[in-house]
């Protein structure tokens, strides 16, 4: 997804991070066709049928795609959830799947058990120097510390989820209009399964994470012919300057 302003798109910071290579993500999608034929075994068994068993086996090749769909669509909702709990506004609609009520628990669970002040929700940032943009979920005052958070509903965390924040934060301190700068990172994982909340600051290697980060964006710059409208990064990635920084 690429974000607009002023007429110029950029790159989202998920579609940054997204070129690194995920092996576990062959693992996942592995596991995903044998519990789908493990849950159709009859059908593959049945010898008076095959086409039966034919069909769990070309069902199974795209089964990752269902479960990938079924846990976007969940995680959608404890997000979307969050963010109209923290505005003040009805949430218990949205949650429809047992996993998101199970993440949104987890959240509600998680602020009881801390002092939480809302600051911020669903924050954009643009960052023209490096070329990039995104939004991350809040910024909030836990336990007297200034953070800004991000929510992960995902099996577990991750190397580039911390990349990401280096990335928001960078972004949001260099705006013309921020007037307090964020010094702290956390990710906030809301597990769908066990309903548990985990928070974990992001403490060491900030500034590393960030140049990786934004390597990675010229990387991505570099790597093909972007069609972004009006953005100067794709001409000096084709040559017309010599260094995009």
């Amino acid at each position: 997804m690429a974000y607009e302003k002023d007429g110029v798109e950029y790159p989202s910071v998920t579609m940054i991070t997204g070129m690194i290579n995920k092996p576990m993500l062959l693992v996942w999608s592995a596991n995903c066709a044998v519990d789908y034929i493990s849950d159709h075994l009859e059908a593959v068994r049945d010898i008076f049928d095959v086409h039966r068993g034919e069909e769990v086996l070309k069902d199974a090749r795209t089964a990752y795609k269902t479960v990938s769909k079924y846990a976007c669509d969940s995680g959608t909702q404890c997000h979307k959830a969050i963010e109209a709990y923290i505005g003040g506004k009805p949430y218990e609609e949205i949650l429809e799947t047992e996993e998101a009520i199970n993440g949104f628990a987890a959240f509600k669970d998680w602020e009881k058990m801390n002092h939480v002040e809302w600051l911020e929700s669903e924050v954009q940032i643009v960052s023209e120097r490096i070329g990039y943009a995104g939004r991350f979920d809040a910024i909030a005052k836990v336990n007297g510390h200034r953070y800004l958070i991000d929510f992960k509903t995902s099996k577990g965390i991750y190397d580039e989820m911390k990349w990401q924040l280096c990335a928001y934060r960078q972004a949001y301190n260099e705006s013309p209009d921020c007037t307090e700068p964020i010094e702290n990172l956390a990710i906030l994982h809301l597990d769908k399964f066990t309903a548990e909340p985990t928070f974990k600051p992001i403490i060491k290697n900030l500034e590393r994470m960030t140049e990786l980060f934004n390597s990675l964006v010229h990387v991505y710059y570099l790597m093909k012919n972007r069609r972004l409208k009006n953005n100067p990064f794709v001409k000096q990635a084709k040559g017309e300057c010599v260094s995009i920084f």
